[in-house]
């Protein structure tokens, strides 16, 4: 009785509030939802299903963060859309620049670049972790998403939305 009281308890209420083109068969997927009475903002790469073209299925790709810090994030990502544009030296993977650190405590912080890569201009939200080595910032290899520069505008309207989008 107690494990279904706590997992009861630690449910999660998700509303889907919209959903941003990315690229072929992929989407941004924007929600919010409430954990152990916090509430938080998901952005969240999905693909469509192959079995069902109807389905939208999450991946690993995606970044959670307080909806304290919503407003932030979107400051960011439109300082990052006016930045200047970054260009990847040939021969290399990628180049990016920080745009913006919002911190979540003394160890924790999320960080907005702007970037390119060989195919494709981004801008990327992810979250960085004090070490207690140096005390050096490094971010985490699964908290973090990167914004195809052509859905940049999409998804800043959709972070600003504070309903559902019923088309979602």
């Amino acid at each position: 009785m107690e494990t279904a009281t706590a997992v009861q308890n630690e449910k999660t209420e998700n509303v889907v509030l919209c959903d941003v083109p990315r690229s072929g068969n992929d989407v941004y997927r924007i929600s919010r939802n409430v954990y152990k009475g916090e509430r938080y903002v998901d952005l969240r790469i999905f693909f469509r299903s192959k079995g069902d073209a109807s389905l939208l299925v999450p991946t690993t790709k995606g970044v959670c963060f307080p909806e304290k810090i919503r407003e932030d994030v979107i400051a960011g990502l439109i300082l990052a859309r006016k930045a200047p544009e970054v260009q990847c030296p040939e021969g290399e993977q990628f180049r990016s620049v920080k745009i913006l650190e919002i911190p979540l405590s003394e160890t924790e912080q999320f960080r907005i670049s702007k970037g390119s890569g060989s195919k494709n201009a981004f801008v990327d939200i992810r979250k960085f972790f004090q070490t207690q080595k140096d005390g050096a910032f490094v971010p985490s290899k699964t908290k973090g998403v990167s914004i195809l520069g052509s859905s940049l505008d999409e998804v800043i309207t959709g972070l600003m939305r504070t309903e559902p989008d019923h088309a979602a």
